[in-house]
């Protein structure tokens, strides 16, 4: 990124932005008021925050779908993952099991509903519920494959198949299904989509990369919002495989067409310190604040790519920047808070000022505290207060910590693997090497990819003796790094 691209150049390009905005929704306010108080309005506009990455914008979107009408499956099961995503798990939970209550009742009357089962399975998945899932997708399956024999040319049944497949691990099926979307229509940008992040899951990126390219060049040249969206998702397989010099061009071109994303300015300060260019990470994450300067997760961010520089002073007033900015209304914003306090803490043992960090970390403890004292199986508020009183020296309590986390989490939350994490940390440092070891394996098992886990797992090992060992683990996490 050049870094004439970053800061004042786009100060003019962003005001006639701006002003084309005002434009066109002066031009628009009238069909919008129309269309506002209809469920596909709220659905369209819940699509458009998600890309966003305004979670909780999108679940007050769901919420107005659901007050239209309150058996929108589609809408109680995106609110439920949208929920998750935000860390509010008991409240996904509650929203999966109303959706799958409606479903059921669906069932009775039109057992052939094949998106009926398909969203009956996406439901019980999210409840951890996976044996059932499993059946109810074959359910739905079976009856696309009926359909189709029928009804051959038919895109939907074909996009259902695809997608029931996916989610069954079924990938070469399920990109054939996609295959024969796009041979009955070519410009079906959505399918090209779909078939290029199966293609970027299953580790195939260049082939992913051209059928994204192919859903990019076919989307209607108005049609801002999903460029930007593909244009995100083909960044997300260039992450994947590595190729961050490629997404950095995409996002370099992305901010500069479209100067109001923030996603892509974030990612792209996120890439540039991945490649150790703080001061470019800095500047990209400057327009973000440019663009909100309320924008609380940005001063986070600014103040971790401070400290990686050694810059504390301004870190520490980033830090608290954040924490001004950051009302804690919520759970998930509450979370947020105690993570920045436990980023504060680590940022001034940097500077050997031990007594400060040590106030950090206690703050970030008894905000926890406070949040399980309102609801004890708060998962996320059970893993930070372990890693508070691991920071303060408390190992034992912090296991007590880690273990009450694992035993409260759902079935798949992605909380499990760094609560043993963290076990596997703290049991390290009360020597007790080989239970360490089990707990980073623990970890391993969940999600092989994990990077600490490997380094962890690698310190025990070496705790152990077993050198060679160590020497393998250390070198899957460089790998994975």
């Amino acid at each position: 990124m050049n870094k004439c691209r970053v800061g004042k150049r786009h100060k003019n390009s962003r005001l006639w932005a701006v002003a084309l905005g005002l434009l066109a929704l002066a031009a628009l306010c009238v069909s919008a008021a129309a269309q506002e108080n209809t469920t596909d309005y709220w659905m369209d506009r819940a699509n458009v925050l998600i890309h966003k990455d305004l979670e909780e914008e999108a679940v007050f979107a769901y919420d107005e779908v659901l007050k239209l009408d309150p058996k929108n499956e589609t809408a109680l099961l995106r609110k439920a993952s949208t929920l998750y995503t935000l860390g509010k798990e008991d409240e996904g939970q509650r929203a999966y099991e109303r959706a799958l209550l409606l479903m059921e009742e669906d069932l009775k009357n039109t057992s052939q509903n094949a998106k009926a089962w398909q969203n009956k399975a996406i439901a019980l998945s999210g409840l951890g519920r996976k044996d059932e899932a499993k059946e109810a997708n074959e359910e739905a399956l079976a009856i696309f494959n009926h359909s189709l024999d029928r009804d051959p040319e038919n895109i939907s049944l074909w996009k259902g198949k695809a997608d029931v497949l996916a989610f069954l691990g079924r990938w070469e099926e399920a990109l054939q299904a996609y295959g024969r979307v796009t041979e009955i229509d070519p410009e079906d940008y959505g399918a090209w989509g779909r078939k290029g992040e199966f293609l970027g899951m299953i580790g195939r990126y260049n082939e992913s990369l051209l059928a994204l390219d192919k859903a990019i060049e076919t989307i209607p040249a108005d049609n801002d919002e999903d460029i930007q969206a593909w244009s995100l998702a083909k960044v997300a397989v260039l992450h994947s495989s590595n190729q961050i010099g490629e997404a950095l061009s995409l996002l370099d071109n992305l901010s500069d067409l479209y100067p109001q994303n923030k996603k892509a300015w974030s990612l792209m300060g996120y890439d540039m310190a991945k490649l150790g260019r703080y001061n470019e990470s800095l500047e990209a994450y400057e327009e973000v604040l440019e663009l909100d300067p309320k924008d609380a997760q940005a001063w986070s961010t600014k103040a971790r790519q401070l400290v990686e520089m050694k810059r504390y002073d301004e870190a520490q007033e980033a830090f608290d920047k954040a924490i001004e900015l950051m009302p804690g209304d919520d759970l998930k914003e509450l979370e947020q808070i105690v993570q920045i306090w436990l980023d504060k803490g680590d940022a001034l043992n940097e500077t050997g000022n031990g007594d400060d960090a040590g106030k950090a970390f206690q703050k970030a403890l008894e905000i926890s505290d406070e949040a399980l004292l309102n609801d004890s199986k708060q998962t996320s508020f059970m893993l930070l207060k372990g890693n508070a009183l691991f920071n303060l020296g408390r190992y034992d309590e912090a296991r007590e910590a880690y273990d009450q986390a694992i035993k409260t989490a759902s079935p798949n939350s992605f909380h499990v693997p760094s609560a043993w994490i963290g076990e596997g940390k703290a049991l390290l440092a009360l020597g007790r090497n080989e239970e360490a070891l089990e707990a980073f394996r623990q970890a391993l098992e969940i999600n092989p990819t994990l990077v600490e886990a490997w380094k962890g797992k690698g310190d025990s090992q070496k705790a152990l003796g077993r050198a060679r060992d160590a020497s393998l683990s250390f070198h899957v996490a460089e790998k994975l790094g």
